[in-house]
């Protein structure tokens, strides 16, 4: 019997530290590190689901994307909802504020660009009992706002990790996808700050590159190297990062180009570093 083969994106939501890219690590390759570090941008892993459609077998790949969980990045996370297909709201069960900023900021940025794509929520580190803030009703309730399954997970212990992607799988496959115009996710962007205008080198650089996610690799090298840090980026690691990215820029870019978008970069740090 022929095996249906599908690609969907999905994307995994929330607050910096509440184990999105160890929850990746512990599906995709049955690893757990409880060593922190920032995801810069997106990530995207890819892994295969079986499922069992109609009495036919489907290869469902998806296609993970890490987004960066900083808030204030907005022009770089809307690049990255662009397209998705189901979502993965992660909260980190000892922080109650994880579960708030999901309501009040992830959840209202993702709509602004994927207006009705399904969704799952993962309440994190079930493991830890003592330290936990976050009730399993709580969760389910925010859940049920949305329509959507509720799950506690530990990416250490790997409780429920297979099941909260294959949940995934199953509404992606089962839901239809319906992204606001792309108007709707436009608009002239605000600079006040430095994280403002890191967000905004990044989407350029990316929107440049053409190829997402091969810019993204080269940004978190290009930053690594400069010491940028996204939470709290500062003038000096970003006049250092994007002399790097105007180097890898011109591989595909013409010299003129080259100068005048890092003369560009330059103004933007000074004036609100």
């Amino acid at each position: 019997m022929e095996v249906k083969q599908v690609k969907r994106k999905v994307l995994l939501i929330g607050d910096g530290a509440v184990g999105k890219t160890s929850l990746i690590k512990k599906f995709v390759m049955d690893k757990f590190d409880d060593k922190y570090i920032t995801t810069i941008g997106t990530k995207i892993t890819k892994k295969d689901l079986r499922f069992k459609e109609d009495g036919r077998d489907t290869v469902l790949t998806l296609m993970i994307w890490d987004i960066l969980g900083q808030k204030g990045y907005s022009s770089i996370q809307a690049s990255s909802f662009r397209g998705a297909e189901g979502a993965m709201i992660v909260c980190d069960l000892t922080r109650k504020e994880t579960l708030a900023n999901a309501r009040e900021y992830w959840i209202p940025e993702l709509r602004k660009t994927a207006s009705s794509i399904p969704l799952v929520f993962v309440g994190n580190k079930c493991d830890l009992l003592e330290q936990r803030q976050i009730s399993e009703d709580e969760l389910k309730a925010e859940a049920a706002a949305h329509s959507a399954a509720s799950f506690v997970s530990s990416a250490k212990t790997g409780e429920n990790v297979e099941s909260i992607f294959t949940k995934l799988g199953e509404v992606v496959l089962a839901g239809e996808t319906r992204e606001a115009p792309a108007s709707a996710a436009k608009g002239e962007r605000v600079i006040s700050n430095l994280t403002d205008v890191t967000d905004v080198i990044i989407s350029e650089f990316c929107e440049g590159f053409g190829d997402h996610e091969t810019a993204m690799a080269a940004v978190r090298q290009q930053f690594s190297l400069a010491g940028v840090d996204v939470k709290k980026p500062t003038k000096e690691t970003l006049l250092k990062a994007v002399e790097k990215l105007a180097d890898v820029e011109k591989g595909f870019k013409d010299d003129f180009a080259v100068k005048s978008t890092l003369a560009k970069r330059k103004r933007m740090i000074e004036q609100h570093g």
